[in-house]
């Protein structure tokens, strides 16, 4: 049995993605013949967009937020206008090192009624941005050394948890949003294989994403207790947020998925996992699909690897993957989260350029994906040499047609 919604209103479009996020326990169907292909392109202000981390779609805002070293700011753009409205400056920028560089993370949601912008920073420090007056509110120091980088977001416990990933030990904060000690770091915890600690991670920490499903949280780890290489085992950590502690490990077979770094949240039991560096020992970049209570690969995607950040779109069940690392090109992999099919791949970027297009986010009204794009990727996309961020769109997908089935088959 299924059910189809198609959405007309704004207001409709906002109750039904948040009634659809919540309850999303099955993959959505997406429409037959659908080839993404780019819709448009943006311009952003300022300096040529040649270093970016992070970006963030909140379709309650009809905004899409990029975290912006170029021009040392948030970058945020109407997605129905498809023009930049405001660059929230305020931070490093990119300093000629990855891990001193900043914005990195980023993520909105709101807190007592008030819109806010979290992102981590290159100094190690977390900004708290209010939405409405582009103001920095809160500068909150994890007390690293290098940037405070990925970060999540539980509604439920009011908390967030972000990663020092370039720190020696790695390690995550957590920093309530509400309540007596907000704004303020009231654990830690590192990864270094110690009695007590997380595992040993030997190439960094990478996403976290809140499982609103189990009320759990998931973090990958992209090699452990290997050379720094990702030739070694990655983990899948899983943490609860209500004792701040981790609760289990799934192994990530490096032959299935070398270096899980991107993460996305699919239908039940789905995680996709963005797989960064070749597998072992086929030397093939690959994603997976995990499942959620188990950690068992439910499928490995053959050569749809490379990718720093994923996505989920609710809005037509795909997930998009940013494969700034794979080769010999870069792409934009579109995966089917019915069956956990290869759906489509776009060539973003020859590997001439040193620009890496690893950054992606999904419109669910609109069933649209942005891609940023570097200056100096080597991409024919963006109009002129300054980069862009390009805006991907199914020609089928004009309906905004929300599809759930009830019963899931899994692999396992």
């Amino acid at each position: 049995m299924s059910f189809v919604i198609k959405v007309k209103s704004k207001a409709a479009r906002r109750a039904v993605y948040f009634a659809l996020a919540a309850l999303v326990t099955a993959p959505c169907l997406a429409a037959a013949d659908e080839v993404f292909k780019v819709k448009t392109t943006i311009n952003i202000p300022g300096n040529p967009l040649t270093s970016f981390d992070i970006s963030w779609v909140d379709p309650s805002l009809h905004a899409y937020f990029l975290s912006d070293r170029s021009n040392k700011s948030i970058d945020i753009i109407d997605t129905a206008t498809k023009t930049v409205t405001k660059q929230i400056g305020g931070f490093v920028g990119f300093t000629g090192n990855n891990n001193t560089s900043g914005p990195d993370g980023v993520l909105t949601f709101d807190n007592n009624g008030q819109t806010q912008i979290w992102a981590g920073d290159g100094n190690s420090t977390l900004k708290v941005i209010d939405y409405s007056s582009g103001t920095i509110t809160h500068t909150i120091s994890t007390g690293g050394v290098n940037r405070a980088d990925e970060l999540c977001y539980d509604p439920a416990e009011h908390l967030i948890q972000v990663a020092n990933d370039a720190d020696s030990p790695p390690f995550i904060s957590f920093i309530p949003t509400q309540g007596p000690k907000a704004y303020t770091v009231v654990k830690q915890i590192k990864f270094d294989g110690l009695p007590g600690d997380g595992p040993n991670a030997t190439n960094g920490i990478e996403q976290c994403q809140w499982n609103q499903r189990v009320g759990l949280i998931y973090l990958n780890i992209p090699e452990v207790n290997g050379s720094g290489s990702d030739t070694a085992d990655g983990n899948v950590v899983v943490i609860d947020p209500r004792g701040m502690a981790i609760v289990g490990t799934f192994d990530i077979p490096v032959a299935d998925c070398a270096g899980p770094q991107g993460m996305a949240i699919g239908p039940a039991p789905q995680i996709l996992l963005g797989c960064n560096a070749p597998s072992i020992p086929s030397g093939i970049r690959n994603a997976a699909v995990i499942n959620e209570d188990t950690g068992t690969i439910r499928r490995v995607l053959i050569d749809e690897g490379g990718a720093d950040e994923v996505w989920f779109n609710p809005g037509d069940g795909h997930y998009f993957l940013a494969d700034g690392s794979h080769r010999p090109d870069e792409q934009l992999a579109v995966v089917d989260s019915s069956g956990d099919t290869q759906d489509q791949t776009v060539v973003i970027a020859a590997v001439a350029g040193a620009g890496s297009a690893h950054s992606v986010a999904a419109d669910p009204f609109e069933n649209e994906a942005y891609v940023p794009i570097p200056s100096n990727a080597g991409s024919t996309i963006c109009p002129t040499a300054n980069g862009c961020i390009a805006v991907f769109k199914a020609k089928h997908d004009d309906d905004r047609v929300f599809v759930r089935r009830d019963h899931d088959h899994d692999h396992d």
